[in-house]
């Protein structure tokens, strides 16, 4: 049995909205249809309602929350004219907007609606290129995500808290803090204040991340997040990339190393990260087993990280860690890499693979060129991996050689994805997956003059599972005749 999930994402690049003296935006719309749906609605008439709604809005000084809140109403009264009635169970309009005299700082609104009509509103504003007196002084940008409390009618003006922000981290006065200090301090004093920033009552959670480049002391791109709802306390995580870092596996090749550490809800004492990151480096570039997999390797570095906590000086404090690997195509997998394991402090682990297909000329809709993005999240606790390199083969093959040339992309992408799971055992991954997802990205076609992404996410479903209904979870046979001509050698 399996469950199947969908988005269809479409881009509008450099529309022009006549609100806050008129400015041009890109503008993102999300559907999810039903869990299940397979007969996937035309995104031109959608697209279409979309753009005549925005180019014609009538109050010229709404916010831009109340525009896309409006336009995700507006979509949802309008399904069945849109060939979305009965199968959309969200809709999400996303506004990114470059600054304006008013409010000089990229500002994105997203709202989401789902087909109960229960509403949801995420506003992020970015403050770039802050010098902080901390640590010797460093630039660093600055992004606040406001998510407000279900089905809020009034939004407040965000320029007080924008302003309020620039000051407070221009102005910081305590030169000796870590950025973790920094970013928690300022969540703590937005919320505390909430009242004289139109907040008091508004919000289900406030973060503010920080991210510089490298200094002297740490010579690595940093990320300082720190993530605070009311009456909740707060949660951290801090993200710091290792570029170009050489790992003596698969042959030796340069790798991209993100690390990233949840810390423990409400700590106040945060440790120095540089013996972390010098940790990893030295594990990696010294990594004894040349023919291990990434997922073997990432997997041994956050065992590693958990198991010498107490010297990293993160005892106690580290709810989770995860080891991201970004390797280049290499000879014998030509394709993007990207291998993630997480681990918890109880000593969980869970694995992520991604394999990124670039440049396929897909036969369908005319002939367009797409990049595929493939991601298997693993069970948790795996201990053997599979060779990724049949399954990519086969995923190329079969999106250059889709014999439906009629078909949408969200049936190419819920149809290779079915494939992949109805013949798991081909591929090495019988019992081995919690979820499978395609991402298609394509530009612009003369049918729909707009980027567009379709996401299949497949779900291998016990069959006496009974909390999936019968529209949450259906079986798709294999397609056998189409899966025989890519037979693996």
């Amino acid at each position: 049995m399996l469950s199947l999930d969908h988005v269809q994402r479409i881009e509008l690049e450099n529309f022009f909205v006549p609100v806050q003296g008129g400015i041009v935006n890109d503008v993102v719309i999300n559907i999810k249809p039903f869990n299940g749906v397979t007969n996937f609605a035309n995104i031109v008439p959608v697209t279409d309602f979309a753009k005549s709604f925005l180019s014609n809005y009538p109050n010229p000084n709404d916010f831009y929350e109340n525009v896309s809140k409006n336009l995700t109403a507006a979509i949802f009264n309008n399904a069945p004219g849109l060939g979305l009635a009965q199968t959309m169970e969200s809709v999400s309009v996303e506004m990114n907007r470059e600054p304006i005299r008013t409010l000089p700082y990229p500002f994105t609104s997203q709202s989401i609606e789902n087909a109960t009509g229960n509403t949801d509103q995420l506003t992020q504003l970015e403050i770039k290129n802050l010098v902080i007196p901390i640590q010797g002084g460093t630039v660093a940008n600055a992004t606040i995500n406001l998510d407000f409390v279900d089905n809020l009618a009034a939004f407040p003006d965000m320029t007080p808290l924008a302003n309020f922000t620039r000051s407070y981290l221009t102005t910081y006065a305590n030169p000796n803090d870590f950025y973790e200090n920094v970013s928690q301090n300022l969540t703590a004093t937005i919320v505390n204040n909430a009242g004289a920033f139109g907040l008091a009552g508004a919000l289900d959670s406030i973060s503010v991340e920080l991210e510089r480049g490298p200094n002297a002391a740490l010579p690595h791109p940093f990320v300082s997040k720190s993530i605070s709802s009311p009456g909740e306390g707060f949660d951290h995580v801090v993200n710091l990339e290792i570029k170009d870092l050489f790992i003596p596996v698969q042959g030796g090749i340069v790798n991209d190393v993100l690390l990233a550490i949840d810390y423990v809800n409400g700590v106040g004492t945060f440790p120095d990260i540089v013996p972390a990151t010098n940790f990893v480096k030295s594990f990696l570039i010294n990594y004894p087993n040349p023919n291990d997999f990434y997922e073997n390797v990432n997997k041994n570095l956050t065992e590693a990280i958990v198991d010498n906590a107490a010297e990293l000086g993160l005892a106690g404090i580290m709810d989770s860690v995860s080891i991201e690997l970004n390797r280049a195509p290499i000879a014998t997998l030509p394709y993007n890499f990207v291998s993630q394991n997480i681990q918890n402090s109880a000593g969980n682990n869970q694995q992520i693979t991604k394999l990124e297909l670039e440049d396929l000329l897909l036969p369908v809709q005319g002939g367009t060129v797409a990049d595929g993005t493939l991601t298997l999240n693993f069970v948790d606790n795996l201990e053997v991996f599979p060779d990724i390199r049949p399954l990519a083969n086969f995923a190329e093959d079969y999106l250059t050689n889709y014999p439906n040339p009629n078909d949408f992309y969200d049936n190419v992408s819920q149809n290779l994805t079915t494939t992949i799971l109805n013949n798991a055992e081909a591929f090495g991954l019988a019992g081995t997956l919690d979820s499978l997802s395609l991402d298609l990205l394509r530009g612009p076609n003369a049918d729909l003059p707009h980027p567009l992404l379709n996401t299949s996410i497949v779900r291998p479903v016990a069959i006496g599972n009974q909390a999936l209904t019968t529209r949450e979870s259906f079986e798709i046979l294999p397609q056998e005749d189409f899966f025989k001509q890519f037979a693996l050698v």
